[in-house]
């Protein structure tokens, strides 16, 4: 669906794989420039987010994400403080364990920001209480249509590609999309 901001920008949003990720904060991957996409007027069948919710579900998924960038950090320094308390007081407690476990929690923490970031560039925000000023996101009833070619086991579009390869769910919902596509 194709939608315009505040910013002046017009973006789509792939409003079928948008509903089928495991994570959050993988949604706002699915965010493009509208100049990438084949406009159509009528909506896709597989469209399972309408153009009326967009600005709500937009404005939602900025406030969970601001949010969720912070429960991320603190659950990272957290676990670094206790780890190197342990540390310090010389305690064994896994070297290895921790070097992983900090590991994912950074990986998580950065893609819960960049998550946000795009929804900042996108809405012209900063913070959830410059929610009000966000007010002007239009969907003019339009759609787009962006193709993907996918040969084998590889998509020819970069986040596409790792979508399918980090998130289980998303892979199920492509598979589901080319049955269908196969059907009809």
């Amino acid at each position: 669906m194709v939608f315009r901001t505040k910013t002046g920008g017009e973006y789509g949003l792939d409003a079928y794989f948008f509903l089928n990720v495991e994570k959050v904060e993988r949604r706002a991957t699915l965010i493009r420039k509208a100049e990438d996409l084949k406009l159509i007027s009528k909506k896709p069948s597989t469209a399972l987010l309408s153009g009326e919710d967009v600005e709500e579900y937009l404005l939602g998924l900025f406030s969970k994400l601001y949010e969720l960038s912070g429960e991320r950090m603190k659950e990272r320094t957290s676990h670094i403080r206790r780890w190197n308390l342990l540390r310090l007081i010389g305690i064994p407690s896994g070297h290895q364990r921790h070097v992983e476990k900090e590991e994912e929690l950074a990986r998580e923490n950065r893609e819960a920001l960049l998550a946000l970031a795009i929804l900042r560039k996108v809405l012209g925000i900063k913070k959830p209480e410059d929610i009000e000023k966000a007010g002007g996101i239009e969907f003019e009833g339009g759609y787009g249509i962006f193709e993907l070619e996918i040969e084998g086991g590889n998509v020819n579009d970069p986040v596409y590609r790792e979508l399918f390869k980090v998130d289980p769910i998303a892979g199920m919902a492509l598979s589901w999309l080319r049955i269908k596509g196969e059907k009809g």
